[in-house]
């Protein structure tokens, strides 16, 4: 039983972070700087057991804009994976956090 429940967490922490990782790359495509995102942290919010599996990510990162100072955000993420790929909707697939409703030092 204990190798089991050992066995199922790491396959669910891979999932999660397959999913952080595509939200990652999204969020790239609309930076001025791409290269100097870094990870801070990220988390599945929720995800969907429909065959397009749809995911919404909360992705915290740093990165530089384009007067290179860098900058600290939060954004959430909603994607769809369809054939293999994700995809979004480039007029509300991100989300500023804040702007989403979350309160400014709050951690989901």
């Amino acid at each position: 039983m204990k190798y089991t429940a050992l066995f199922l967490l790491l396959f669910l922490s891979a999932c999660g972070s397959s999913a952080v990782d595509d939200a990652s790359d999204i969020i790239k495509t609309t930076l001025k700087k791409p290269k100097s995102f870094v990870l801070t942290d990220g988390n599945v919010i929720w995800q969907s057991t429909l065959a397009d599996k749809a995911i919404i990510v909360k992705v915290n990162y740093t990165a530089q804009n384009g007067l290179n100072q860098v900058i600290k955000e939060c954004k959430y993420v909603s994607f769809y994976q369809q054939d293999g790929k994700s995809k979004w909707q480039e007029n509300g697939g991100i989300e500023n956090c804040i702007a989403a409703g979350a309160r400014k030092n709050c951690r989901l």
